[in-house]
This record gives structure tokens, C-alpha cells and sequence, in this order.
């Protein structure tokens, strides 16, 4: 099998490129954490917000971000916090640009804490069809069993706001997503982590990955240490708005 005839795979698996054609938002209940929040002094910033994804507009929307009623707003070049009244509060141009910082080592702001969970977001609620935007190539691995994973190494260019330029997708028999491997280059070059897909639901015809965990990976053969959990995930509550066919 082709790379290109495993995507079309993964793909249909998922609900379909004309499908995926028509989401207008994907809504949803977060609460997220995890070991890689704390150390960077934000361990509560992502806990019982709504969520507002817009996949082809490159915009995610968390609401009740910082304070009830608030609003935290990302687009890959820009972030904003606006409060219940729509006031700005803060705001921040070129964002990614201020990891690179010593400080950013041990703290994030709420302004760094949203630009994470924004890309992140939009990210995973758009596999498998972020494979095929443009700025991505993608090649396989064939599964040494017939029955073992297959994975997928993706090369990112720095047109797409994502963890890394490149990163491994782990696909069982059925093409749906088990792991994702990549560096959280933000947090810093050493972060090596496997990102596990726990839980799935199907909503509108498409598949998305409602439970994850995020753990290091680590030495010559990447191994996976489960301690600590770096990132959790949990989604509930997913509506999609569709275009009128």
C-alpha cells in the first residue's frame, strides 16, 4: 500500500474528505493537565472550558478562559484574552516567538498557556484531514507484522502552527489513530512525547479522539516511560456544524 492510498484510507476511516468539507465549528466540553502545565506554572488553565474549533479558518475559541465568562481566542498569529463585556484585556502578536526565551523553561503566562492549547486543539480535532493541507508530506513505514501498526512520519513546514516538523502517527488495522509521536518544541527540543489516544467517538460522521495522555519518550529506541503524565486530554460533549450539503 501507497502512502497515498493509506491516507485515502485513514481518511475514509475518519468520515471522508467531502465531509470534512462541510464542518463549519466543532464544539466541545474540555478539561486538560498534566505535568507539563504545573511545571510551567499553569496547572488549572485548561479545567472546565467550552471549546470553539473552526478547522479551515485556522481559529479555536476557549471559553471561560482565566475567569468565568471570559474568552481566550488563537489564530497562528495572534492571541487574545477579551472578557464577558468583549473588552480586550491582553494580547499578543507572534507568539510562538517567545518560547525561545530562557524564562519560558519553567514559566508560561496566559497568553503562552493559550497559544498552546490552541494549536494543539486545532491539531488534533483536524487529523487525519490536517495530513493533507498544504506544507505537509507525508511518507509509511511498512508494519513489520501484518497485523502490527502501521506509521506515518509527517514533515511539517513552518506554514503550519503544530508541535514539530516532523512527527509519527501509529494507525491500527482498522485506520484509526493509537499514538502520536512528536517533539513539543514550545516546551523545548528535548521534549520527546508520545501522545495516546485512549477513547473515540464518532459525531457527525467523523471520528474524533476524546481521551488522550501525553507521556515522555525516552533513549536510543524512544521508549515510552509512562511517568508522568505530561498532558491529559478530556473532551465530552462534541457538536459539529455542517455546512447545508
Amino acid at each position: 500500500m501507497t502512502s497515498n492510498e493509506l491516507i485515502d484510507e485513514i481518511i475514509q476511516a475518519h468520515g471522508g474528505r467531502a465531509h470534512w468539507q462541510r464542518v463549519v465549528l466543532i464544539e466541545a466540553e474540555l478539561s486538560s493537565g498534566g505535568f507539563a502545565f504545573a511545571a510551567h506554572c499553569q496547572p488549572f488553565a485548561l479545567r472546565g472550558l467550552k471549546i470553539t474549533v473552526n478547522p479551515h479558518g485556522r481559529e479555536v475559541e476557549l471559553r471561560n478562559f482565566c475567569r468565568p465568562g471570559w474568552r481566550g481566542l488563537w489564530t497562528p498569529d495572534q492571541v487574545q484574552i477579551r472578557d464577558d463585556q468583549d473588552v480586550l484585556v491582553a494580547e499578543r502578536r507572534e507568539p510562538r516567538a517567545r518560547f525561545g526565551r530562557l524564562l519560558s523553561q519553567v514559566y508560561w503566562d496566559k497568553l503562552d498557556m493559550l497559544y498552546f492549547a490552541g494549536y494543539a486543539l486545532w491539531n488534533y480535532l483536524s487529523f487525519p484531514f490536517i495530513l493533507e493541507t498544504p506544507g505537509v508530506v507525508v511518507s509509511a513505514l511498512e508494519p513489520p507484522l501484518e497485523d502490527a501498526p502501521r506509521r506515518l512520519t509527517a514533515h511539517f513546514d513552518a506554514s503550519i502552527p503544530t508541535h514539530s516538523p516532523i512527527q509519527v502517527f501509529h494507525i491500527d488495522t482498522s485506520y484509526h489513530l493509537l499514538r502520536h509521536d512528536y517533539t513539543a518544541d514550545v516546551i523545548g527540543h528535548w521534549a520527546n512525547a508520545a501522545n495516546l489516544c485512549l477513547a473515540a467517538e464518532e459525531v457527525a460522521g467523523l471520528r474524533f479522539y476524546t481521551c488522550r495522555k501525553v507521556y515522555p519518550r525516552m533513549g536510543r529506541k524512544q521508549t515510552v516511560i509512562p511517568f508522568p503524565t505530561l498532558v491529559w486530554i478530556d473532551l465530552d460533549s462534541i457538536q459539529v456544524r455542517l455546512a447545508e450539503a
